[in-house]
């Protein structure tokens, strides 16, 4: 019975089973995501055969720890360490794939046999490279050839495989030339440790932390799992997912009640013949179940293309192979039944409290007392009696028919739209943000031409004293941007700016004064309310103690949620000696600012110049996280428009005598599919205002948060609510067309006949 009563409705049955695709797929897919980035870090780790791996303890991210060379011969020293080899790692920009890594290893160590040439043979000398097989591949290079990293050429003397998707779309340099690269000077990412027995594994780990606690010790395998961002990266898809989790519940909800209205007059027989509350209880949440479990096995195959599409785009070559496993099958299926727990239980109790004789008197949606009611009103209902008041009367009528259905549509069709609202506004919110600080500071920003993002941004110190020297220019100011720990948070941003120039003219002090003495810092004013810090207190940077001097306010939320110290500091500290992420180059005429602009690109060929006002815009980490907003807010939007399209077919469905009837009184098919297209667009209005207020409102949520609200607070616009709004209309557009024309090829005999 279960069975033929979801194949009664064919086109329902196959819509709902699509949001609750959409919405599982969503989930696997992000988790995928999320955990193939993990396992990139983990199969890099392990692939060398290490045992330990030893880095940074306050790096928020393995590819942002630095550790010291001069650590070397203590590790070495350790009891139980039979081999130890250092690392770096580099990531740029390379063509088409924004994250291109790059591996500094010494020839000599057992980290580098694990790359087998199987083309060409091994690095030998200088400016050589080896590159992967599918980098290779992706650029079109062959042995013999030339491989330009940061603006440097490297000869390619080599092909490598490793069995592993990610190093094989990289390129492998000698530390010692990674360090040039990278301008890294005797540093290294993390240090790769082998040991003498497996059993010794915890007494080295624990040792090597004892004499070097500024340093991190852990198991190569399980070295992902202790880091906070893996935590974070999880709890992201979950957020992220549970949008579409939303979406596809309220479209579950919404088949079921509408399934169980027009089966009233049905379930009243069974109740009377004898059929308990409990029994019609199971068949509704078994109908549902049914639904979610095909919906949940063809969400998890549409994930898998889904990940295997993105696994073969260039950007992202390596990054999810092995991502999907049995526990995010397992994880998906149980999403799917939960949706169809959540989703079919409110209709089931509805079902199962029906009485018998109430419900078999029951008439649908399209029963005799509607059509009655309709006949008194004919003359209102034909062409020549037409007007805007009489079309707005009825499709608010029609809308507000069946009060339910309606609310659970816009509702899907809302938490899609607000998904396009936060995350709009969020990178909407970064980009004016990152703007202001440039145009604050000066007319021209200059940046690293091919950095993957402003983590890795360096630019020279020589550059900026060069930009300096030249006529039409006033002043430059460099700044450091980087992420440093503090106690109560893992993400703190350090702005490091030299005290004597004019980008540190725009920090000015609410409180106390500015920096002028070593270990002083400012603390912007939400950073210092939500680390509780005045002035005169003492604030430990990364393992470091500043003395709070003053408390500014600038304006711009991740301006007054971090720290400003002196440059020459912040480049200790983040150990990026001699480098900032960008200057700022004002003018003194800005009728010159094309010719420095062309005059700086010319002479630096590894930089990039832009008008501060611009600058953001051409950011990767602007475009990646706007691709990444369209793809997620793309299969919110599906779900609203799966759900759109079922709520309209279903309005359709239960007033096909209504239909039949207008026709008779002489409405034309153009007419009938006007009323079901209007009556589209005014649940989506509805359903566009709601899912505006929903994004400002999670916007304002977040922005809440005390350790990272500051920089991810969003800029909400009149443009971003119209694009929501346009977005909102064109799902009502889409959602309509079928039911209307559908509607509208009713026969009026046949219609009229309808039970």
């Amino acid at each position: 019975m279960i069975l033929k009563n979801l194949l009664r409705r064919k086109t329902r049955t196959l819509l709902t089973l699509t949001g609750i695709a959409i919405g599982v797929a969503a989930v696997v897919a992000l988790g995928a995501f999320a955990e193939g980035f993990i396992n990139t870090y983990s199969t890099v780790l392990t692939s060398s055969g290490a045992d330990v791996v030893l880095a940074q303890g306050d790096a928020v991210d393995l590819i942002l720890s630095a550790v010291d060379e001069s650590v070397l011969p203590q590790v070495q020293n350790v009891p139980g360490v039979k081999q130890v080899a250092g690392v770096l790692w580099g990531v740029v920009n390379v063509g088409d794939v924004p994250y291109f890594f790059i591996n500094g290893l010494d020839p000599k160590e057992f980290g580098f046999k694990h790359y087998q040439v199987v083309e060409g043979q091994t690095i030998t000398g200088a400016r050589q490279t080896l590159l992967g097989r599918t980098a290779a591949k992706t650029f079109k290079k062959q042995v013999g050839d030339f491989f330009k990293i940061q603006e440097v050429s490297f000869r390619v003397v080599g092909i490598y495989e490793t069995g592993q998707g990610v190093e094989e779309m990289g390129a492998l340099l000698t530390l010692k030339e990674a360090q040039e690269l990278f301008k890294k000077p005797r540093q290294v990412t993390y240090y790769q440790l082998k040991v003498t027995r497996p059993e010794v594994t915890d007494a080295v780990i624990k040792e090597l932390e004892r004499r070097m606690p500024k340093l991190s010790a852990s198991r190569t395998a399980s070295y992902m799992d202790d880091q906070q961002t893996t935590q974070i990266m999880r709890a992201m898809s979950w957020f992220i997912g549970l949008f579409a989790l939303i979406g596809g519940g309220l479209v579950m909800m919404n088949t079921m009640l509408m399934s169980v209205f027009e089966r009233t007059r049905e379930i009243g027989v069974l109740r009377a013949v004898g059929w308990k509350s409990g029994r019609v209880l199971r068949m509704i949440v078994g109908e549902a179940m049914v639904l979610s479990a095909l919906g949940g096995v063809a969400g998890i195959a549409l994930a898998i293309g889904l990940i295997y599409v993105m696994n073969q785009l260039p950007g992202l070559n390596g990054f999810l192979e092995n991502a999907v496993t049995p526990g995010l099958f397992a994880q998906g299926m149980i999403i799917a039944f939960l949706l169809g727990g959540v989703g079919g239980i409110y209709p089931a109790w509805r079902a199962s409290r029906l009485q018998p004789v109430e419900a078999m008197r029951y008439d649908g949606g399209g029963g005799q007392a509607k059509s009655k009611k309709l006949k008194g009103k004919s003359e209102n209902l034909k062409p020549e009696t037409w007007n805007l008041k009489l079309v707005a009367g009825l499709t608010l009528r029609n809308i507000f028919r069946q009060r339910t259905r309606t609310i659970l549509t816009a509702l899907a069709i809302g938490v899609g739209v607000g998904l396009v609202v936060l995350l709009g506004g969020i990178a909407e919110g970064f980009v004016s943000q990152l703007t202001a600080l440039g145009a604050n500071s000066g007319e021209l920003t200059v940046s690293e031409a091919k950095a993957a993002d402003l983590s890795f941004a360096a630019v020279d110190d020589k550059i900026g004293r060069w930009i300096a020297a030249q006529p039409a220019v006033e002043s430059v100011s460099g700044m450091l941007f980087g992420v440093a720990a503090v106690p109560g948070a893992a993400y703190f941003l350090v702005l490091g700016v030299a005290p004597n120039t004019f980008a540190m003219q725009h920090y000015a002090p609410l409180e106390g004064e500015r920096i002028r003495a070593p270990r002083q810092v400012m603390l912007g004013k939400i950073a210092a309310k939500n680390y509780k810090k005045k002035v005169g207190d003492t604030l430990q940077v990364s393992g470091n103690a500043f003395r709070v001097v003053g408390i500014y306010e600038t304006g711009t939320a991740y301006e007054d949620g971090s720290a400003v110290m002196a440059l020459s500091e912040a480049q200790t500290l983040l150990k990026r000696p001699n480098q900032v992420t960008f200057f700022f180059v004002k003018l003194n005429d800005t009728a010159q600012l094309e010719t420095v602009r062309a005059q700086i690109e010319a002479r630096w060929k590894q930089v990039s110049v832009s008008r501060s006002t611009e600058y953001a815009e051409k950011t990767n980490d602007v475009q990646s996280f706007r691709a990444t907003a369209s793809a997620l807010s793309f299969i919110s939007i599906l779900i609203g428009g799966v759900g759109i399209m079922n709520a309209m077919l279903m309005s359709v469905s239960e007033r096909t005598r209504e239909i039949g009837t207008l026709r008779a009184l002489g409405w034309r098919r153009r007419r009938v599919i006007g009323m079901i297209v209007r009556e589209s667009f005014a649940l989506s209005i509805v359903s566009g205002l709601f899912g505006i207020g929903l994004g400002v409102a999670l916007g304002s949520l977040i922005g809440l948060e005390p350790t990272t609200g500051a920089f991810l607070k969003p800029d909400f616009s009149l443009k971003l609510f119209g694009q929501a709004m346009l977005t909102a209309l064109a799902l009502g557009g889409i959602g309509a067309l079928y039911p209307a024309w559908r509607a509208s090829g009713l026969a009026p005999a046949e219609a009229l006949r309808y039970e």
